[in-house]
């Protein structure tokens, strides 16, 4: 039993209360006064003087990618690099300092670096330090890979491969490939990579854990890619390692819907069910990103009026599987970004209205929708999931400041990551990174969900979609735990809820908003066991 008292505690309805909350048994037994709640107490109970700091519901990253930050922070990590040069560096010191490492892959780098050659990314700065094993890059954006000469070989890609649906495999001017591959054609080569062997994923793994309650997360949402480390998550669970409450979302692979893969994901349901450790649902891509002009735009891009983007997913099969997927009882999640691809998923959940309602169907990242498609979650009862630190691109990708902007036409813009609008017409709106893509950080996305801009300042960025630091918190808690069916045991400090907690050393609606993000994470609690401990 433990009573956290001298507290600045956030209640629901964005009241606070000074005073103490009691934890018993992994729960919320009691918030009170201290000397009342001490009066039920026996002798021993602990007691920490938290000296003022404010407890929130523990955050919920509504969504990441889990493999992805174990690979990140167990690979050549790329999101903080600022030129070509230190890419590549940084490529050659690690394979000088993993000889052993079969494949060389490294995450997040950027498409802005101010050295990049007019000709754009080409196999030749790889190979011009590794050629003997092969080199594979994924972008900062997951939607294009960067390959050198050995990995194009052993993916047998070369001047007469075709580009995949879905997918280009830019090309030189004499047809050959440069090594730049995007959306579908990044997989030609990422399905030779040679996974982490069991001891790399749990380290990877050990990493990500130690990150998020240093974040002070205590449930995570992961977006696809995962299941394979469901064997290492549920021993993790077993021996009381896992320090954060997971779900997953497993693929619905394009081009149709596929009975066998449907049934294998209702056989890891059935097998992964537990408080810590679940499968969620259903995750479908259908379209890919702004930035690299892949999102689907039909009404064509500001800087390119004759591109549309990129569908993954042909509209018949993908209405299709949604029947046929919310049928079998998954919620399911689907990636639109793009103005075209937000319509087509909000139409395929109309289909199936009731479902769409219980289940709780979602879209994430709706960046650019439609005007006439923002009141249409609240009306279908659809979950918008937004990452409010992208933002501000330019704090997480070298070069990456304005090219947003550039693709979007000016009259579209007061739309672009409309939280404001989706909260005002009703919606649920839930916060997720993305992560490794971007910051882990919820205080983050907080402070640029208020104010809208980069963490160096400067004009915010269509400033009439900023929302309060309150409202941004409850898309942080109590909205994530709703989107993922788990509102009756976390995401709001109440009596009879886990006692899953984050303490601040200060309160995110009392600061100024540029500081929030400065806050710091004191302590991190999950189940009433304490897994983070800064003080």
């Amino acid at each position: 039993m433990t009573l956290l008292y001298n507290a600045r505690i956030a209640l629901p309805g964005h009241e606070r209360f000074e005073g103490a909350v009691l934890l018993r048994d992994g729960r919320i037994a009691a918030i009170g006064e201290r000397q009342a709640l001490l009066d039920g107490c026996a002798a021993d109970v602990e007691q920490v003087d938290l000296g003022g700091a404010c407890v929130l519901p523990g955050f919920v990253d509504s969504h990441l990618h889990l493999l992805m930050g174990a690979e990140y922070l167990s690979n050549i990590g790329l999101r903080d690099a600022r030129t070509m040069a230190e890419v590549v560096g940084r490529v050659e010191a690690f394979a000088a300092a993993h000889p052993e490492r079969e494949w060389l892959v490294g995450l997040e780098w950027s498409y802005g670096y101010p050295d990049l050659p007019p000709e754009g990314f080409d196999r030749a700065m790889l190979d011009a330090v590794v050629l003997d094993r092969p080199v594979f890059l994924r972008s900062g954006m997951a939607h294009a890979a960067w390959a050198n000469s050995r990995a194009l070989e052993l993916a047998g890609i070369d001047a007469s491969t075709p580009n995949p649906e879905g997918g280009e495999i830019v090309r030189r001017p004499d047809g050959t490939p440069t090594g730049w591959l995007k959306e579908e054609a990044g997989k030609l080569v990422g399905a030779h990579v040679v996974p982490m062997d069991e001891a790399l994923v749990r380290d990877g793994l050990e990493r990500v854990l130690e990150e998020m309650a240093r974040c002070g997360i205590t449930r995570v949402e992961s977006a696809a890619y995962d299941e394979g480390l469901f064997p290492a998550l549920a021993e993790m669970e077993a021996s009381g390692a896992l320090t954060c409450r997971v779900g997953v979302m497993v693929e619905m692979p394009p081009p149709e819907l596929s009975e066998k893969r449907l049934a294998e994901i209702g056989e890891l349901r059935r097998r992964y069910h537990s408080p810590m450790l679940n499968l969620d649902g259903v995750k479908f891509f259908l379209d890919g990103v702004l930035e690299s002009h892949t999102a689907s735009m039909p009404q064509g891009y500001a800087d390119r009026p004759h591109e549309t983007g990129t569908l993954v997913w042909k509209p018949e099969a993908y209405h299709s599987a949604v029947r046929r997927v919310s049928e079998a009882g998954f919620q399911i999640w689907t990636h639109a970004i793009g103005s075209g691809a937000i319509r087509l998923a909000l139409d395929a959940y109309a289909q199936v209205p009731k479902a769409t309602r219980s289940l709780r169907h979602r879209v994430e990242h709706v960046e650019i929708p439609f005007a006439g498609d923002i009141p249409r979650f609240k009306e279908l009862g659809a979950v918008a999931c937004l990452q409010p630190v992208m933002v501000a691109p330019s704090d997480e990708w070298m070069g990456m400041d304005g090219v947003w902007a550039q693709r979007v036409r000016e009259s579209e813009q007061e739309r672009a990551f409309p939280n404001r609008s989706l909260l005002d017409a009703g919606s649920v709106v839930a916060f997720g990174t993305d992560w490794p893509i971007v910051s882990l950080s919820p205080l983050r996305g907080i402070g640029k969900a208020v104010t809208r801009r980069s963490l160096a300042g400067g004009a915010a960025f269509v400033p009439q979609q900023a929302i309060s630091a309150d409202e941004a918190l409850y898309a942080y808690t109590a909205a994530g735990a709703f989107a993922c069916h788990r509102e009756g045991q976390e995401g709001s400090i109440e009596v009879g809820k886990l006692a899953d907690l984050v303490v601040l050393d200060a309160d995110p609606a009392d600061v100024p908003p540029e500081r929030i993000s400065e806050i710091s994470v004191l302590m991190t609690v999950l189940g009433g066991r304490v897994v983070y401990d800064a003080r």
